[in-house]
C-alpha cells in the first residue's frame, strides 16, 4: 500500500486485518486438537510415569478423537525429556508428564522453574513404602528411624536411581522430621529400583524406598518386607503394609507426584479444554479400574491447585536440599 493511498483506506485495511486475525485465532484454538498429540514422559519404558501416561492417552485419545502418542525419553535422569517439555512450541501439541522435579536445580543437574510449565491436572500419587530384608532387625518404622537417627552413618540407604529422586527425597523428609542429622545420612544412587531391591536382597544395603509395586515381586516371595507405607492410610493392594499415620502417628504423605503439564505460554481456552477432560477422565470408573489395577493410586488436583502444589513442592525440596549432604 503505498503512500499516496488515501489514510482512510490504509486505517480501514489495518482495521479488517486486526478483525480477521481476531476472529481467525479462537477459532484455531477452539479446534484443537486437529493432529496427534504428543505426550513425553521423562522417564523409560515400563515405569510408574510410563504407564500412567499410557493409560491417560487411551482416555483422552477417546475424550478428543486423536491420537495421543507416549515419547519416553528418560535421558539424564528425565532432564531431557523434561527439557523437551519446556522447550516445545505451546500449542497444544507437546504435553508432558510431570513429577517431582524440584531436586534437579538443587543438584545442579538443571535449572527448571514452575514458570516454566503451564499445569493442567495431578492425577497420581504413589506415596512411597521403605523395604528391609526378610531378616532384618527391624520390625517396625518406628525401630528403623530411631536406629538411623541414633547411628546415621551405620545405615545404607538406596536412592534405585538417583539421590534427589521422589522415593529417597521421600525418605530424607521423613528422616529429617525424625530429627535425624542429614549431614551423616548415607544415600548411594543405584541403577533404578529393581537393581536396588536385588542389592537389599543380597545383602549390599540396609533399606530401599520405593512404591510398593516396584517392591512387588520380592514382597510376594517373602524376600523383602515393607516397614510402611508413607501417606495416611494403608494401600488397597497392599493391605498388610501399615501406613506412616497408624505405624508413627505422623501426619505425612510423601512419595511420587504426577500431572499432565504443557509448555509455559498455553493458550488458556486450550488449557480448560484439556483440564475439563482431564477432570472428565478422573472420574470416570474405569479409567479409575485401569489404575488401580496396575496399582497406582489416583489422586485429583485441578491446574489451580496443582500450580500451588508445585509452589509447595518446590520449597519444601530446597529447604530440605539446605540440610543433606549432596
Amino acid at each position: 500500500m503505498s503512500k499516496t493511498t488515501p489514510h482512510w483506506v490504509r486505517k480501514g485495511c489495518r482495521a479488517m486485518a486486526l478483525l480477521l486475525g481476531l476472529s481467525v485465532m479462537p477459532a484455531m484454538a477452539a479446534e484443537w486438537p486437529t493432529r496427534p498429540v504428543t505426550i513425553v514422559v521423562p522417564a523409560g519404558a515400563g515405569g510408574g510415569s510410563d504407564g500412567t501416561a499410557r493409560i491417560l492417552a487411551k482416555y483422552l485419545k477417546d475424550e478428543f478423537g486423536q491420537q495421543f502418542n507416549v515419547l519416553n525419553l528418560g535421558q539424564g535422569g528425565g532432564v531431557v525429556g523434561i527439557n523437551r517439555i519446556v522447550n516445545s512450541k505451546p500449542d497444544g501439541y507437546t504435553l508432558g508428564v510431570l513429577f517431582n522435579y524440584a531436586h534437579y536445580k538443587e543438584m545442579g543437574q538443571a535449572d527448571f522453574e514452575l514458570k516454566d510449565f503451564t499445569p493442567i491436572a495431578q492425577y497420581n500419587f504413589d506415596p512411597a513404602g521403605f523395604q528391609v530384608r526378610t531378616d532384618s532387625p527391624f520390625k517396625t518404622v518406628n525401630q528403623a528411624l530411631d536406629a538411623i537417627k541414633a547411628e546415621p552413618g551405620k545405615y545404607t540407604i538406596a536412592c534405585a536411581g538417583g539421590c534427589g529422586g521422589s522415593w529417597p527425597v521421600a525418605v530424607a523428609t521423613l528422616l529429617d522430621r525424625w530429627g535425624v542429622d542429614m549431614a551423616k545420612v548415607r544415600m548411594i544412587p543405584g541403577q533404578g529400583a529393581a537393581a536396588a531391591m536385588q542389592d537389599l536382597a543380597a545383602g549390599g544395603v540396609d533399606f530401599v524406598p520405593s512404591s510398593l509395586p516396584e517392591a512387588d515381586a520380592m514382597l510376594k516371595t517373602g524376600t523383602v518386607r515393607s516397614l510402611a507405607v508413607f501417606g495416611p492410610d494403608r494401600q488397597e493392594n497392599f493391605p498388610e503394609v501399615p501406613s506412616l499415620k497408624e505405624a508413627t502417628g505422623l501426619e505425612m504423605e510423601l512419595g511420587s507426584f504426577r500431572g499432565l503439564v504443557a509448555p509455559a505460554g498455553l493458550p488458556d481456552d486450550v488449557r480448560a479444554k484439556l483440564e475439563a477432560a482431564m477432570k472428565a477422565i478422573y472420574a470416570n470408573p474405569e479409567w479409575q479400574a485401569d489404575m488401580k489395577a496396575r496399582g497406582f493410586n489416583p489422586q485429583w488436583r485441578d491446574s489451580e491447585a496443582f500450580a500451588e502444589y508445585l509452589k509447595q513442592h518446590t520449597g519444601d525440596v530446597q529447604a530440605l536440599f539446605a540440610k543433606m549432604d549432596m
